[in-house]
């Protein structure tokens, strides 16, 4: 199976999850409320009429026997059922804007050749500077950094590649991933050599997951703005 359905699955299951709970937990508080308050219908605060009494008893009967005496207005329905289907349409949002530009594919292609490398994660072809999506090296000027540099360069500098620009842009730099004339992905490699790491906040789609995995865990320095639960 593709990652990218498997982590539309996996975000998918987590929202409809978290959107029961908070349904499960908002009815129960629901319930609570309305177990202490309990509406009067038709007498004056303060005091219980016989309509009201019987209203107070069938509902407390129905309480304990672990289900309501009437089916409900329709403000009971939206407590029911409101919370959950609020939370699962937010969390719709969420994947939709999270998980929908790397679905839909490149915005465009770039081939050509690379011309320049100025970092382990950033190179540029045809004199176009490339951020490649979902990786981190070191800086330069540190021990990995430099190393990373040196790698990346041995691997592409003069090399045609064709490379799969997102639409976004960092500074200067488009952002996408690239792959040399045999198919091998420029982060890929660099993460299995142990040099790069996979930058998670970047790889929604878990695309350099099994890869890391496979390298073992990343030695250089982790930024922030990469951390993900994902």
């Amino acid at each position: 199976m593709k990652p990218e359905l498997i982590a539309f699955a996996v975000y998918f299951g987590a929202g409809v999850l978290a959107a029961f709970s908070f349904r499960a937990i908002a009815l129960e508080i629901w319930r609570w409320w309305r177990a202490r308050h309990p509406r009067r219908t038709g007498v004056h605060a303060g005091r219980l009429g016989k309509a009201e009494t019987l209203n107070v008893i069938s509902f407390r009967k129905g309480a304990r026997r672990g289900k309501r005496a009437n089916p409900g207005t329709a403000s009971d329905r939206i407590a029911r059922f409101g919370p959950g289907l609020l939370m699962l349409l937010a969390v719709s949002l969420v994947l939709v804007f999270r998980l929908l530009p790397d679905l839909m594919g490149p915005k465009a292609i770039l081939a050509g050749t690379v011309t320049h490398v100025r970092d382990g994660d950033t190179i540029e072809v045809n004199r176009q500077p490339i951020r490649l999506n979902g990786l981190t090296c070191d800086e330069l000027r540190t021990p990995l950094g430099d190393k990373a540099k040196a790698a990346m360069q041995r691997l592409a500098a003069g090399r045609r590649v064709t490379c799969e620009l997102n639409g976004e842009h960092t500074y200067d730099r488009a952002v996408g991933r690239c792959r040399l004339s045999d198919g091998r992905d420029l982060g890929a490699v660099l993460i299995s050599q142990r040099i790069c790491g996979r930058c998670a906040r970047y790889d929604p789609l878990r695309k350099y997951a099994a890869v890391q995995r496979e390298a073992g865990p990343f030695e250089g320095a982790y930024p922030s703005y990469c951390w993900s639960l994902w």
